[in-house]
């Protein structure tokens, strides 16, 4: 009788506490990768184009190609597909992009241990989680002085959903911006920038003509709202506000995000209560009005956190401290 090899004790422990053992049957081992296919697989996903990628490896078309044909064996996925847009990556390829890129930077650093990060020489891709009301107002600059200071560093800008904490703790995002209540232990963070609370609506509106202008508390009371929520449920702090005096708004649109209530706003009597910041750039752009609300309501922060798997990592560290000062410099 034949004793089972390693692997196939651990498929036989694996199905013996009820998981699945086809998971075990066949692993990879990295003694049987060739490691330059993952510099080939960084460059075929930055510049998704074999002729562009095998131009920026300095190696013919050709043996980009079969790189490629390889890639697509070991992984078992296309990797690149040709679309009417050109070549675009797999959803595989796209969870791969990261990881392979931070590897080969890490690996980087650690053959040459004592060489300073230089943003100006630097390649590598970031993450980051964040809202589209703190996206519309900080990326912009942000993207701006890595144009010029960091020209290799490339962003993936992701919307934050409710699972952002998770993703940057499984080493899928690098940064989230966003306002935070409890973080977990482990994360840090600092302040961005402070907000508050601004109501969008329509200039010829007539809650406004009737009061001179003003939006008296009981004409916002009167009209429908949009209310942008993050999660999709539940109350902001102005109906908080309001629900403490026994008062409620009527709100009639609940949206995740923040660029379409201003066209609402636009074509309705609506009003939208949002990031003053964003109101007063949106108003500008369709003749529409930024009030105070009627209550008073508190500033509140946004902040960038991070995990602890890459706190100390230099350029990690360069690009969160390069965010953190662009924006106390312009938006606080």
């Amino acid at each position: 009788m034949n004793t089972p090899g390693p692997e196939a004790r651990v498929a036989i422990r694996a199905v013996s506490r009820g998981a699945p053992a086809a998971r075990y049957i066949h692993p990879m081992n990295i003694r049987d990768v060739d490691l330059n296919l993952l510099v080939m697989l960084d460059a075929l996903l930055r510049e998704r184009s074999v002729t562009r990628a095998a131009e920026a490896m300095n190696i013919t078309q050709p043996a980009m190609s079969n790189a490629l044909k390889r890639l697509r064996k070991l992984l078992g996925d296309p990797i690149l597909v040709r679309t009417a847009g050109g070549m675009q990556p797999t959803a595989r390829a796209e969870q791969l992009q990261r990881p392979v890129r931070n590897a080969l930077a890490q690996m980087e650093a650690a053959i040459a241990p004592n060489r300073a990060f230089d943003p100006a020489t630097a390649e590598r891709l970031f993450t980051i989680l964040i809202t589209d009301y703190a996206a519309s107002v900080l990326m912009p600059h942000v993207v701006a002085v890595l144009e010029t200071e960091a020209p290799g560093i490339a962003l993936n800008i992701l919307s934050a959903s409710g699972d952002a904490i998770g993703q940057i703790e499984r080493g899928e995002a690098d940064v989230l911006v966003n306002q935070f209540g409890q973080l977990p232990a482990n994360f840090h963070h600092q302040r961005l920038w402070r907000d508050r609370l601004a109501c969008l609506i329509r200039s010829d509106h007539p809650a406004l003509t009737a009061a001179g202008g003003e939006l008296t508390l009981e004409a916002f009371l009167a009209q429908r709202h949009i209310l942008i929520t993050q999660t999709g449920i539940g109350l902001s702090r102005l109906d908080e506000v309001l629900a403490d005096r026994g008062l409620a708004r009527e709100i009639s649109v609940l949206t995740r995000h923040y660029q379409l209530p201003r066209q609402l706003v636009a074509e309705s009597h609506m009003i939208a209560t949002l990031p003053a910041r964003i109101a007063r750039y949106q108003a500008r752009h369709l003749g529409l009005a930024v009030l105070d609300p009627p209550v008073e309501l508190p500033e509140f922060q946004v902040g960038i956190a991070w995990g602890a798997l890459d706190h100390h990592d230099p350029a990690h560290r360069w690009l969160r401290e390069r965010i953190v000062r662009i924006a106390r410099e312009t938006l606080d």
